[in-house]
């Protein structure tokens, strides 16, 4: 390592061992010179105790004032560098405490002004920046909301083919094993050979409308097929022969296979319809022309068995028709809480009060404007035949769909009234289309029952209905997305590779004790992805998971998760496939890696998947920042670099996590200041300092 990157410890303790070795090799030099003009045995062995005692005592008091140095000045000036560079680029703004470096004269006063006017200038262009940006970010927000809510699935890749925007849609459409995340391969989730071959034509200019071209596209696990646009950002140039794209998705597995299934209907009708009238006809052509086969009963009696056959087989294949006809209606998805929004304004627009729910947040395939219209319809009869107080109620059914239910106070409906108003023809867009007509297109029915009380209810049941998965904190749908990935060069060799551009899965496990030879479990995972530096808050896990064994009261006590939470939850093979298929890719960044990847790689068998991450410790980090003196625990390090943590989040995954995410962003900036740029500067400073913690990287990260 250069002399400029040695730490200012080491330079203090080298200079004064230097001075120690000088005096005493002055003291051994004076000795030899006049021990050679002595004669006299005894006066030299005098001469010789002499000179050793004074060695002695040089060695001593150098020793001494190297502690004293080493405690008043070389450590305050750590300290005090360390907390002006955690205020310089981690973003503290507690002040810094002068006591720390009390016998440095002005230096200390002076670092504490320096970086209170840092403070001060900072949070005033802080504050300038947020006004100037508010209205883009409110651009931003508006944008991103319709790009989430689009029914189609959008995913916005670089020329490497690495993802760097996708909306809800595309989130729930790719995800298999594992969701999408930033910078992750489109490869992990479609297969590659038809991306790559449209995205070559498009290249060269050899296909599609202008830059646009469809496709179409199975994902990794053909669980789905997708029908895909591809477009280029830009046509190719110099500057980037290989430009960034746009996969706009759409699930056709459904649509195709109710095509297949319609297929083999017809094939199936036209197969047996074909032998039975050729026989017919055979057999009319026969008795028209021969007089004694007009009068055989026996060719009456065939040609009877014949049609009832065939009208039995008609019979059979019409059921089927009429059992799928629904499959082939074009159908959206509709969340739960829209549909029960859109048929309370709608009735509020006639005066017609709606209490209306839908607890559970859900993805209904349905014509939105055909059952909403429906239901409207219903309730203005409802209401004219004294119904009042409507409540309207979406639940969700055990068999994967969900209900509707419209309730109100007042007489039960009979089925004669609710079917006359079945038959009464509604403004759905389409030409006489009646409430009936919607039902038989959604292959469903509706009937009335008896409620609670005094009240009575219409149900509607919906075949197919989801819950929804990635949503916001208000109940949209997520867009995810950093466009600085799109400008992203070729990844070099990891070790060559600049922190920066690494992506990172920083994740902490709760456990059943601290002993995982002795049979101690995980109980509890959380991670969360790290890109550009900034944490992705639609990419997390926090899992509880089955250990398979009690948790000792003591051990709930600190993280709170008792044995009946975890008794349905996964087995670690799941959760633990979970983990290594979300950080695929990335580098595994924990506080004491190698306490969570023990109980992780004990269960490599079960989980099919190794944890061969390149891995980053916070521990470490920070004894490369602050210095190995300090203290390294994730409360201290949080403490020293302005981080709060709630007492209630603190020793459970996810708030260890969160934690853990910040702390490490923090600490690899100021690790830029020391000159640690890349993973392999960062590893080699870190395995420095093995006495404190062993590195958990298992070998040389390719």
């Amino acid at each position: 390592m250069k002399v400029e990157h040695w730490s200012l410890r080491l330079r203090v303790f080298l200079f004064f061992a230097f001075l120690a070795a000088a005096a005493i090799g002055a003291v051994v030099t004076g000795l030899w010179l006049g021990f050679g003009r002595l004669n006299v045995p005894e006066a030299a062995d005098g001469f010789v105790f002499a000179g050793a005692i004074a060695g002695f005592v040089i060695l001593g008091v150098v020793t001494w004032i190297w502690l004293m140095f080493d405690e008043n000045v070389a450590k305050p000036i750590q300290k005090l560098s360390g907390g002006m560079l955690a205020r310089a680029h981690a973003d503290v703004d507690e002040a810094l405490n002068e006591k720390t470096a009390r016998y440095l004269g002005d230096l200390a006063p002076a670092a504490r002004a320096v970086t209170e006017n840092l403070t001060a200038t900072r949070n005033k262009l802080a504050e300038t920046v947020a006004q100037e940006t508010t209205r883009l970010l409110e651009e931003k927000e508006r944008l991103a909301a319709l790009a989430a809510e689009m029914p189609h699935g959008m995913v916005l890749l670089s020329g490497l083919h690495k993802i760097a925007f996708y909306n809800g849609a595309a989130g729930d459409l790719l995800n298999a094993d594992h969701a999408p995340g930033l910078d992750h391969s489109i490869f992990d989730f479609l297969r590659s050979r038809p991306i790559l071959s449209a995205y070559h034509r498009l290249c060269t200019g050899e296909g599609g409308d202008g830059h646009v071209l469809p496709l179409t596209v199975a994902t990794v696990h053909g669980g789905a097929v997708l029908s895909a646009r591809m477009r280029l950002m830009h046509a190719p140039n110099e500057g980037d022969a290989n430009p960034p794209y746009v996969l706009t998705l759409d699930d056709v597995t459904a649509d195709l296979a109710t095509h297949a299934e319609r297929e083999k209907l017809l094939s199936r009708l036209f197969a047996r319809l074909r032998p039975s009238i050729a026989s017919v006809q055979t057999t009319l052509a026969a008795r028209a022309i021969d007089e004694a086969l007009r009068s055989d009963p026996r060719l009456d009696r065939a040609l009877i068995s014949e049609m009832e056959k065939l009208t039995e087989d008609v019979l059979v294949l019409d059921a089927e028709y009429e059992a799928t006809k629904a499959d082939w209606w074009p159908m959206a998805q509709v969340r739960s809480a829209e549909l029960s929004d859109a048929l309370t304004a709608q009735l509020a627009a006639d005066d017609i009060p709606l209490a209306s729910d839908a607890p559970e947040p859900m993805a209904l395939t349905i014509d939105a404007v055909q059952i909403i219209t429906l239901l409207a319809h219903v309730a203005r009869n409802l209401t004219r035949e004294g119904g009042r107080a409507l409540s309207f109620l979406v639940t969700r059914e055990e068999s994967g769909g969900a209900m509707l239910a419209l309730g109100w106070s007042g007489d039960p409906l009979s089925v004669d009234t609710l079917e006359s108003w079945l038959t009464e023809p509604l403004d759905v867009g389409l030409v006489d289309m009646s409430g009936r007509d919607i039902l038989d297109a959604h292959g469903t029915e509706i009937w009335p029952e008896f409620g609670r009380g005094s009240r009575a209810v219409l149900k509607l049941p919906i075949r197919e209905a989801r819950r929804l998965r990635r949503t916001l904190g208000d109940g949209r749908r997520a867009v995810t997305y950093d466009f600085d990935l799109l400008s992203r060069t070729p990844s070099k060799e990891l070790m060559e590779t600049p922190l920066a551009e690494l992506s990172y899965v920083v994740f902490d496990t709760e456990t059943t004790g601290l002993l995982p030879s002795q049979g101690d479990e995980i109980c509890q995972i959380a991670a969360l992805r790290l890109v550009n530096g900034k944490v992705i808050e639609n990419e997390s896990i926090d899992q509880l998971v089955n250990p398979g064994r009690n948790i000792p009261a003591s051990s709930t006590e600190v993280h709170h998760i008792t044995n009946e939470m975890v008794k349905h939850a996964p087995k670690i093979d799941v959760a633990g496939r979970q983990l290594h298929s979300f950080a695929r890719g990335a580098v595994l960044v924990a506080h004491n890696a190698p306490f969570d990847l023990e109980f992780l790689r004990r269960h490599e068998a079960d989980i099919g998947e190794k944890f061969t991450n390149p891995v980053l410790d916070t521990v470490l980090l920070s004894a490369i920042v602050f210095g190995q003196s300090e203290e390294h625990t994730l409360d201290a390090i949080s403490d020293r670099l302005g981080i709060r943590i709630p007492p209630e989040a603190r020793h459970t995954a996810m708030g260890d996590t969160i934690a853990t995410a910040e702390v490490f962003i923090k600490l690899v900036r100021m690790a830029g200041e020391k000159g640690i740029v890349t993973f392999g500067d960062a590893l080699t400073e870190m395995r420095k300092h093995k006495r404190l913690l062993q590195d958990a990287n298992q070998d040389e990260p390719a």
